[in-house]
């Protein structure tokens, strides 16, 4: 996982710039987004993916672009394109089978 500030357009140019982008959007204060995390790192022991985390507080426009409706927000493309977006974090197996689509 990549967790470090990035920059809006440093956003928009990794999207573009990858065949498959995993953004992963949180709120500090948020207890669920700790929990999905959590939830990520335990997917990523049964499977090889990486993703990218974002504090969505600071990319107001992004959320505004994507309509992310609420933290946490997964949001997975693919070249470039939007392929799923995910507010519910259900359980480790809902996320494996979304990753392995």
């Amino acid at each position: 996982m990549m967790k470090e500030q990035l920059e809006t357009q440093d956003i928009y140019n990794l999207i573009h710039s990858e065949e498959r982008f995993i953004l992963y959007g949180y709120a500090p204060i948020c207890a669920n987004c700790k929990i999905a995390e959590r939830m990520l790192d335990l997917t990523q022991e049964i499977i090889d993916f990486e993703y990218t985390s974002i504090n969505l507080n600071f990319h107001v426009d992004f959320i505004n672009d994507y309509k992310i409706t609420s933290a946490p927000a997964l949001l997975i493309f693919e070249n470039g394109k939007l392929k799923e977006s995910v507010f519910r974090f259900e359980s480790v197996t809902n996320l494996l089978n979304i990753l392995r689509d």
